[in-house]
């Protein structure tokens, strides 16, 4: 099976890979490290102009169309230049979730957020013993004045510029309920985590929240699920998009750097090393967009996007660690590019949902079609 670009798909990735090239190069990546997400607006609201953020979501609904396969390859494009990952969280996660959860009701909220005008961070997470049970503590309770929250989350990415927070909370009864936010609430505290790769995250609580009975939304908890099998997804092809620019990095270095009077490129040890990464990224690659071509076709594929999820995640770190040991000392400066991509590697095998879970997906799955992670 070839999922290789076609010309159109191809056309649009070069779009892509030039526009991130002037918008968003190295030095504006090192000016969002400092300076946080907000740095980074400017060239997100852009995006949404162009209908970069609504690729893969209905032109009714406000997108820009396309399937799962178009969106996949402008993540492996996003990757490639490091882009911060608000576009999965908000669109591809929260606005995706909002139209399965709220239908038409919420199409000009996520007309918004595919244009770039506004952010959702969705929190569903409590604790770092990952599960895909419902057995979280957050609790949504019926009020006079519409529901209380209470309870908190963990891991919230893309707080710092949300308008709003997609909250997943219990019923009394046991209920799954998706609950709107407002940043700006009373009740609603945060504190920051700063990851290595100077990425934050926030942890959130919510001390009574009282929103409306309109900030509710009801569905079945295997909804929410799908929308994390999607988002898996694309979190896979920005890995591999990155691990393609790494590998690209060291080869360009390997040819340059000479020691002995010779490039380090003509010693075996280092040939092999780049072999053994570049035949690992073209398995990732062939997996993810496998993956997103049966979304996109609509057949069962939550075993596959765990596979793309695991497989694509632990490409990267293999990657950026062999490009790193090619550029030896020079890699670890900050002076050098080829650390942001190291510095990221493990951020993206966590985000979303982190390996070990992806080895319990498939595992759990007793399908036999000769597809084996190993």
């Amino acid at each position: 099976m070839d999922f290789a670009p076609n010309e159109q798909q191809r056309m649009s990735c070069d779009a892509a890979r030039k526009f991130f090239a002037r918008e968003f190069p190295p030095q504006r990546l090192r000016q969002v490290e400092q300076e946080g997400l907000a740095a980074f607006l400017p060239v997100y609201r852009r995006m949404g102009e162009l209908g970069y953020l609504g690729i893969g979501i209905a032109e009714r609904d406000g997108g820009a169309g396309g399937d799962w396969l178009d969106l996949t390859l402008f993540a492996e494009e996003a990757g490639r230049a490091l882009l911060p990952t608000l576009q999965i969280t908000s669109v591809v996660l929260g606005a995706n979730a909002l139209l399965v959860l709220g239908g038409a009701e919420h199409r000009d909220r996520v007309r918004s957020l595919a244009a770039g005008a506004s952010v959702i961070a969705p929190a569903w997470l409590e604790d770092t013993d990952e599960s895909r049970e419902q057995r979280f503590a957050t609790r949504a309770e019926e009020s006079s004045a519409g529901v209380t929250l209470q309870g908190g989350k963990r891991f919230v990415a893309g707080w710092d510029v949300a308008q709003e927070i997609l909250v997943v909370a219990r019923r009394p009864e046991e209920e799954t309920s998706w609950v709107l936010v407002p940043r700006t609430v009373a009740g609603l505290f945060s504190s920051a985590l700063r990851l290595s790769s100077l990425d934050t995250l926030h942890d959130l609580r919510f001390d009574s929240v009282a929103l409306p009975k309109s900030a509710e939304l009801r569905g079945a908890w295997n909804t929410w699920l799908d929308a994390l099998d999607g988002a898996k997804i694309v979190v896979a092809g920005w890995a591999v998009g990155a691990a393609g620019a790494a590998l690209d990095m060291a080869v360009a270095y390997a040819k340059l750097r000479e020691q002995f009077g010779r490039p380090i490129g003509s010693f075996q040890a280092v040939q092999h090393r780049l072999a053994d990464a570049a035949i690992a990224l073209e398995r990732a690659v062939a997996i993810v967009r496998y993956a997103a071509w049966l979304r996109a076709t609509e057949r069962a594929g939550r075993r596959e996007a765990a596979m793309a999820r695991l497989v694509a995640g632990r490409t990267l770190r293999q990657v950026a660690h062999a490009a790193m040991i090619t550029h030896g000392g020079y890699g670890f400066m900050e002076e050098f590019d080829i650390q942001l991509y190291f510095r990221r590697a493990r951020l993206l095998e966590w985000l979303i949902e982190g390996p070990a879970l992806q080895q319990d997906i498939i595992a759990a799955d007793q399908e036999d079609d000769g597809l084996r992670i190993h």
